[in-house]
This record gives C-alpha cells, structure tokens and sequence, in this order.
C-alpha cells in the first residue's frame, strides 16, 4: 500500500533535546524533516527523548557482521522488565534476584535500583527496599515501570507501588512514598487474573511528576519533584500499566492518560478531565503507550476484547474525541509500537501467535503482516528499525507502507524472556532480558558513539508555559464522578434489570464513574470482563456488553437527573432499556434501571454510597491470589 504522505514521525510526545535553551525540554509534534536537530545522546524516560521509541541518532550501520553487532560489555542483571536510562555516561535502571526461567522463582522479596556505567557496565551505585512477592509472577517476576530522569533526580516506582526520589550522582534516597500505604491506593489492578503488579512509568510536567496510582478521586496523582507532596489528584476510572503521554492541542498542552477500560485527557496542571472516551480490553490490561500524530489523530491498542482504535482529537480545550474506526484485527498487545508517516509499525496478537503488522493510522486498513518475526519492541532511527523479539532474537530491518526489508538478524541474543524495550543512544544499544544486560555497537563501521553526553537540567516545559488555573479541578454542576460502594440494604435488586454490560446477574458491588469536562459519563465495574459504558447528552452512544451484543443509548439531563434511554442488542429482538442516575440532597447516587416493556419489564433501583478507601485484594471481585 503506498503512503499518502511523506514519512515523518507518528509521535506521542516529541521532544527535542540540545536546544540553544540549555535544559529546556520542549514538548511538540515536530517533524524529523525540521532543520538538523540534534542527535538525541540521551535516554531519560520511557520510550526515548520523544516517548515514541522514535530517536534522532545518525551512523547506525546498514547491515551488522555476521554473528550480528559487536558486543561492547555484558554483565549478569536479574529479573524485571524496566527499561535503562542513559545520561551522561550512565545508565539507570531496576531489577530483582531470582531465576528469570521458572515461572515459580524462587525471587528475592527486595528490588534494587541501579547506576552503571555506560562505556563499562560496572556497577556506580545500588539502592536496595523490600518488595514483597505478592505479585503473581508467573509471566515474569517485577520490577515492571522504567525510571524518569529529570535534572539531579531518578525516580522509580516498583512492584509494589514503593515510589523513591534519588539523588542520580550519589544514589542518596530524596524523598519515597508507599503509595499503598501513605495514600490508600490498590495494591494490584482489581480486574485482571494475573495481577502482576505496577507497572506505569511516570511523566514529568513542570514541576510535577504524574503517574497512575488509583483509589477513589486519584486514579492520577501529580506529585512535586522537590519534596514528593501532592499536587493535585484526580480520576476515579480504573488504572493501568500504559505509560501516560502529553501532547500539544490546540497550543495547550494536555496528558493522555489511558486507564483499565478508558483512555483520558487531563489538564497536567491541575487535574481537570478534559474529556474520556472507553476503550475497555475487559480485564484493565491496556498496556500499550498512546501514539499522537498527524491531524491531531491518537491511536489506542490492546489485546484481548479490544483491538485498535482511533480518535481524532478537536484543539478545543474540552472537546468530545471523534471515533475514526475501530478494528479488532490488530492487537499490539504491550511491546513498543511505533509510527512513521500515516502508518504504524508493531506486533499484533494476543494469547496466539504474534506478527509484525503495518497499519495505516488514516483508516485502520492493515497493509501488510510479516510472519517472521514475532512478538517483538520496536524502537527506530536513521531510516531503519531495529527489533528485539520475546525469544531473544535481534533484528534489524527497513519498514514501509509497502513492506518489511530484513537487512540483518542476530539469532538468540538472549536466551530468557526478552519483553524490555531496548535503549539506543547514539549508535549503542543497550538491551536485557531477564538475565543480563549487554552494550552493543550498532554503527557504521568507523562510526564513534559520542564521547560524552550532554548535561544539565531538564524541566518538562511547554513553549508557551501555560499557566494552570490554581489548582482547581473542573467538576460540572451535577457531577455523577466518584468511586460508588452499593448499599444493599437500600437497594431493591429486579431479577433481569442490572446495569447492562457491567454485570451478568445481580447488581455491581462497586462502580467507577467518570464526568469529564465534554459532558461525557463512562461507568466501569470490577468485574473481569465487563465493558465500560459511554454516555453523552444530547448525543446516541453505542457500547459492547457483557457476553457478545451492544447496547445503544441517547441521554439527557432533565433538571438533575441524568436520563438515558436505548435497547441492548444480543442476537434476538432489541429489548429496551432505560436507566437514570440521580446524586440525592446526602451525596448518595441513585441507578434506576427498567429493562424490557410491559407486562415483561423488570425493574432495579441501586443506592450507592461514595467510597473514601480500597477494599482488600483478596475481597474484589477476581481477587489476588
């Protein structure tokens, strides 16, 4: 298929570093066709300088020497699957002790942060925390989140939620927080059957770093650099492992945050929800990074009940995401994906087989698969891609709209588990597996990495600096947002008349719901499998449901009450539906739902109860083990 467009970089967050502004990070979707910016030497938050996998880093050779690339140090690491950090001539990064084959351990109950340094691999610094091992690490023991490097400071997050602040020099601890413990937060996602514990990588904004958390009002909490206090919360939807990402609307910027069964656009600086819209894999397993590009178009991706979808976001500040298509054929489960041009490049499959598939990110038209190489991250520079698969294979190749071009492969580079993204930085490639961590040269022959990198401060700025309003979250007149607990005794379950899509049978103990600033309300439940429900006044939505069908709703206010009216379709006749939500005078949501008409019509109406605190793993509805 020929693309439409000259090959440019399909980018969630571009940023280019080496600007004359030293220590200024500016965050745009520029195009690599820009003026000769600068080699990108540094590495310093997930997914590369432009959190795309994308890097600037000229030289790298056009095939590698048989036997591949050559190997400039390798050294034992252990276990976890975060990606290194490269920064001035070091690398950062975590992992646990344990036997990265078996999928029974044993595992240490310690992680460890690590500095090494880049030309040797020699260990700088270790800092090492307890982590219990109440995680199931059957696909693979934690830590999962890759550090953020933000002027003198790492931050990490572990398995278990342990958030530390370290002086990057020294490894001196700066500040930490138990975010389970010092903020009430899950200690697991609640749908998935393997919980494997936390996953997200944060972001910086301003002053500010971000990161999912979750509990009732923080599914996102912004936390000060300096001294680790909050700087604001928000978000009651179910959290994930994706990365989040900023990206520049309408000359403002805003953070994509793609949650359980929902991605979501928040105002960095103080929380606001913008707008929601449900993308719901059933099980909160959305775990790969959101793509931003050409024509303000955000593609989404995940296994399972999902597949690809795409958005075309409106500049306005809270405008309602349009659906461009959707497609359950491509499934980039949680391994790098990458965009070039009008099309994108990655794996796809889920439980099965996997695929290198290319996409064109304008209609959702799949223009080729190549069986050869399987589940594999990607990451691309100087016109080629270099791809590491799960089985330890490296491969180095040419992607277009037209095909794939095998320029050379290195069978077996690892022999555990390979499902870290690799770090290049300049024409070395950092990479491990579950085992070790190697340095390969990956240049032209004759072909120098630079002596040095770069230096000094970097602070996540805008151009324009956008000020935010104080601090104050946008909460609509009526807001149905929150955390809700059933009160059963309150509560008059009818035999048929539950909330469609979010259970089977009976009433969900727990709902999440989501006011954005569009207007729109989405409704999540705990329950594996279930969908999120969409909503929007004024307007027809139509959501899956729980087994197979769709249920098709129109909404409006009337006065305070939020009225939806629709039929659900499941294979027989469309039987109609009618639910409306009402917040009572104590702050109490009230669900009344009628399914079916006449003399058939069954009735619920569910009182529920704001929530403040987080139930117990072992008590939710697909508990930890």
């Amino acid at each position: 298929m020929p693309c439409c467009r000259p090959s440019r970089p399909f980018s969630g967050l571009a940023v280019l570093i080496g600007l004359a502004l030293a220590g200024i990070t500016v965050l745009s979707a520029l195009a690599l066709a820009q003026s000769r910016p600068a080699p990108d030497h540094a590495w310093r938050q997930w997914g590369g300088p432009n959190r795309n996998f994308i890097v600037n880093a000229p030289g790298l050779a056009d095939a590698w020497p048989e036997g591949g690339p050559r190997v400039i140090w390798s050294r034992p690491l252990g276990t976890g699957h975060s990606s290194i950090l490269a920064e001035d001539g070091r690398l950062y990064t975590m992992y646990r002790k344990g036997n990265g084959r078996s999928r029974q351990g044993p595992w240490d109950a310690a992680e460890t942060v690590i500095a090494m340094d880049a030309a040797t691999g020699k260990t700088i610094w270790e800092h090492t925390y307890p982590s219990a091992l109440g995680a199931d690490f059957s696909y693979g023991a934690g830590p999962h989140s890759t550090p953020l490097l933000v002027g003198d400071r790492l931050f990490t997050i572990g398995t278990n939620k342990e958030f530390f602040a370290f002086d990057k020099k020294t490894g001196k601890v700066l500040w930490s927080h138990d975010l389970i413990k010092d903020f009430g937060a899950p200690s697991l996602l609640i749908r998935p059957v393997v919980k494997a514990g936390y996953g997200c990588s944060p972001i910086a904004y301003r002053e500010t770093l971000i990161c999912s958390v979750g509990g009732p009002g923080q599914s996102v909490i912004a936390f000060r650099q300096a001294d680790g206090t909050v700087a604001w919360k928000s978000g009651d939807f179910l959290t994930s492992a994706a990365a989040p990402i900023l990206i520049t609307l309408g000359g403002r910027e805003q953070l994509v945050v793609f949650g359980g069964g929902t991605v979501n656009g928040l105002d960095p600086g103080n929380g606001g929800i913008l707008w929601s819209f449900p993308h719901d894999p059933g099980n909160d397993l959305n775990m790969n990074t959101p793509l931003f590009g050409p024509d303000n178009i955000l593609l989404l991706s995940a296994a399972y009940k999902t597949g690809s979808r795409a958005l075309r976001l409106r500049p306005d500040t809270a405008a309602t995401p349009e659906e461009m298509w959707y497609s359950n054929r491509v499934r980039f489960m949680f391994l790098s994906m990458i965009g070039i041009g009008d099309h994108v490049y990655g794996t796809s499959g889920d439980l099965g087989p996997s695929f290198l598939t290319a996409i064109n990110i304008r209609t959702g038209e799949m223009a080729w698969q190549h069986r050869g190489i399987g589940r594999a991250s990607l990451v691309h520079a100087d016109g080629k891609t270099i791809l590491l698969e799960e089985d330890g294979d490296l491969t180095l190749a040419k992607l277009t709209p037209e095909g794939v071009t095998v320029l050379s492969q290195q069978p077996k580079l690892f022999d555990t588990m390979s499902w870290t993204a690799p770090t290049l930085v300049g024409t070395t490639l950092y990479a491990r597996d579950r085992e070790k961590v190697v340095a390969l040269d990956v240049g032209k022959p004759g072909a120098d990495a630079p002596a040095s990198v770069p230096t000094g401060p970097v602070v996540m700025l805008s151009r324009a600096a956008n000020p935010s309003d104080g601090g104050r979250v946008f909460r609509p007149a009526v807001s149905l947002a929150g955390t809700w607990k059933l009160d059963p005794a309150r509560s008059r379950t009818g035999t048929t008349a539950v909330p469609v899509g979010l259970m089977k049978s009976g009433a969900a103990q727990t709902l999440h719901i989501t006011h954005a600033a569009d207007g729109t309300v989405i409704v999540e439940s705990q329950i594996n499998e279930s969908q999120s429900r969409s909503y929007r006044p004024g307007a027809r939505t139509t959501t899956p449901v729980v087994p197979t069908g769709t249920i098709t709703m129109t909404s409006r206010w009337d006065g305070r009450t939020f009225v939806s009216e629709g039929a659900v379709e499941a294979g027989a006749a469309p039987v109609p539906v009618k639910e409306t939500f009402t917040i009572d005078p104590e702050g109490r949501l009230t669900l009344a739902i009628t399914v079916g008409a006449g003399d058939a019509a069954t009735s619920s109406v569910l009182i529920y109860a704001k929530a403040t605190t987080v139930e117990p793993c072992k008590a939710w509805p697909t508990p930890c083990k």
